[in-house]
């Protein structure tokens, strides 16, 4: 099926409980707006007692200690935690919707729609709330969607723009899928605004169509030249923008359904949208949870060596679908609780370790914001004794010391660092551990206090390398020191392909009601491309999507979902009193958190074949290809062998209970 050379990602719309008056947020970014500049001017810009202090100063302020995910306003998190800002209101009969964007208007937006305060209430069958002028602001669109997903919120529609291809989009799924059309197009002063439901409840054209979830298709006319972006019926609203807010960009957007299979041939009937990456049955799993997934999208027209280009690409869509294998873990539970839906959007940031860091900070500083899923530091490595003893990567760490440590040497100098609350039980080095505070506690150690300067340096290169030792065994001098320890710190997670690096990080659950129920989530990425830029013959233009869906990432989200679960459900028992039910879930996350360092090499030996396999495919040579491929096959068996191994070992813990 011939591809839709125009689909572009337009925007996404939440269908949320509530909204506060747009004057309670404008007022929250004009108070986040001066704060910006009092932090600029003050020489503790960096301290964050300082920062909040002032921020104090300034009004009522949360608690940041008291922060929790649930229950939370979207619109004020993404203000607070990103620098969003309201660029567009609707106030109808029947809905009110706010419009969020970055700093760049072709970037990620999000409208944010719920019903008119006491609407409902107010219906009666005698009289009736005035029909919308827009149909998307309608509320029997937010009605339905409560009633498919069990009364949830959620992301409900996902919007794409075209350019004079609509008809042709109109055509294919009134020919091939008219279950899922939901009304003929709408015409809106030239805008013309189609929507299809994105999913069967189970087998393609045989099951009705699943009304939970919206994709719509909007056609601006070619004389729109202003580059608005507006949805029909949102009236612009004037935004300020820190300046050290980054802007952000649609990237991919999950969906988790019944009928993986059924999803991607309705993409591929209508829009020509073909598989770009598969992850089969038994490669993803955490302990007893398994799932496939395969990554859905277009070829985009762009062709470009500038990342500054590359980044701001609407016109790369792709649409991950994941069907849950066995009946535990997340994308089961999110099926069970919500129905199928959006698991989580991504967008992608000029710096991910800034873009994160600001969140972190703001939460620490205003109470209000973002928290991320946890990341076991076992991911980016600990301090084994080994590593002063050999150098860890074939000495590459000794540096230009001739030898390193003997095991009794190492032995101490970790069981030092230890004593000294350095090193936690895990056997990470705290991050906080500066030059001072680990000269001082190596104070006693000979091999240490007696050594060599090129003895002591390599002990302390070692010694800070250990808190990202498993990233610099992929990446080495690639990037600087303080951007490992700004990833390791803000638990960012690092997945290469070749010479690509993709950086990503997932918040906790938004829209969250109470604790412990499924809500979607967002990611944020950053891609870092291998390009040739010199003008030469042989440039390289950017690859899109760059980096990929790394099977390290992708398995690393699934484990991190779970383990934050488990930590999430020890802490509950912990709450309660119930100890043994504590010792269970501690347990849990032990076994999720080895699979994890268990996997990893595997997963760098899957992702260097699959980065060989293609440069060997675009070489045409077959051979090469060839040997990739045997490689890569071998790898994916001892990946599944892994998987068994723990789905065995959780099936035995839970069997055996607390």
């Amino acid at each position: 099926m011939p591809g839709i050379s125009t689909c572009r990602y337009d925007h996404l719309q939440f269908f949320v409980d509530s909204l506060q008056l747009l004057s309670h947020y404008k007022a929250i970014e004009d108070r986040l707006n001066r704060f910006a500049v009092v932090r600029k001017s003050s020489a503790t810009s960096v301290d964050m007692i300082a920062g909040r202090e002032k921020w104090c100063e300034m009004g009522p302020s949360a608690d940041p200690a008291a922060f929790q995910g649930h229950g939370r306003d979207l619109v004020e998190q993404l203000l607070y935690g990103f620098g969003w800002r309201i660029i567009g209101q609707h106030d109808g009969t029947q809905t009110r919707s706010l419009m969020l964007s970055t700093p760049d208007p072709s970037g990620a937006r999000f409208l944010v729609t719920c019903h008119v305060e006491g609407q409902d209430a107010a219906a009666s069958p005698t009289k009736k709330p005035k029909a919308p002028q827009y149909d998307h602001f309608a509320a029997a669109h937010l009605e339905r969607y409560a009633k498919y997903h069990k009364g949830a919120q959620g992301v409900a529609v996902l919007g794409f723009e075209l350019a004079g291809e609509l008809d042709i989009v109109v055509e294919r799924y009134q020919a091939r899928h008219p279950k899922l059309v939901v009304a003929p197009p709408h015409v809106y002063e030239g805008v013309r605004v189609f929507d299809v439901f994105a999913y069967y409840y189970g087998e393609i054209s045989v099951t009705e169509a699943d009304p939970g979830t919206v994709l719509r298709f909007v056609e601006r006319p070619a004389s729109d030249n202003t580059g608005s972006f507006m949805l029909p019926g949102l009236v612009p609203v004037a935004a300020t923008y820190e300046p050290s807010v980054l802007p952000a960009y649609c990237d991919h957007w999950v969906s988790n359904v019944h009928s993986r299979v059924g999803f991607l041939q309705t993409l591929e009937e209508t829009l020509g949208f073909v598989p770009k990456v598969d992850f089969n049955a038994g490669v993803v799993a955490a302990g007893e949870a398994q799932i496939e997934s395969t990554v859905m999208g277009n070829a985009s027209p762009l062709i470009t060596t500038d990342p500054k280009v590359a980044l701001k690409d609407r016109a790369q869509v792709f649409l991950p679908t994941n069907n849950a294998l066995s009946p535990v873990g997340h994308v089961h539970w999110y099926l069970q609780e919500l129905g199928q839906g959006i698991q989580h959007v991504a967008s992608r940031v000029a710096s991910l370790p800034e873009y994160v860091q600001r969140a972190n900070d703001m939460r620490a500083i205003t109470g209000e914001g973002f928290t991320f899923l946890n990341i076991p530091r076992t991911y980016y490595g600990l301090l084994e004794p080994s590593l002063l003893v050999g150098g860890g990567i074939e000495g590459e760490l000794l540096g230009e010391c001739e030898a390193g440590l003997t095991e009794a040497e190492a032995q101490q100098v970790v069981d030092a660092l230890t004593l000294a609350g350095l090193v936690d039980e895990a056997g990470a080095l705290s991050l906080e551990a500066d030059e001072a505070a680990l000269h001082a506690a190596l104070a006693d150690v000979s091999a240490y206090a007696r050594g060599t300067p090129a003895t002591k340096a390599m002990v302390l290169r070692v010694l800070r390398r250990s808190c990202y030792v498993n990233l610099w065994k992929l990446m080495r001098d690639q990037l600087p020191e303080a951007t490992y320890l700004s990833v390791v710190r803000n638990k960012i997670l690092i997945d290469v392909q070749g010479e690509d690096v993709l950086m990503q990080i997932f918040t906790s659950v938004v829209l969250q009601r109470t604790p412990g129920t499924e809500a979607p989530f967002l990611e944020f990425i950053q891609r870092v491309c291998a390009q040739c830029a010199d003008g030469s013959e042989t440039c390289k233009p950017i690859r899109p999507g760059c980096g990929g869906f790394g099977i390290r990432n992708f398995l690393t989200l699934f484990l991190s979902i779970e383990v934050s679960k488990a930590m999430a459900d020890a802490a509950s028992a912990a709450e309660g009193g119930r100890d043994a039910e504590v010792a269970f879930h501690n347990q849990r996350v032990q076994l999720f958190t080895e699979q994890l360092v268990e996997a990893n090499p595997i997963l760098t030996e899957i992702s260097d074949c699959m980065t060989g396999e293609g440069a060997a495919l675009d070489a045409a040579d077959a051979i090469a290809a060839k040997g990739w491929a045997s490689r890569k096959e071998a790898a994916n068996k001892a990946l599944q062998e892994c998987s068994h191994k723990y789905n065995e070992l959780m099936k035995k813990l839970r069997e055996a209970g607390w």
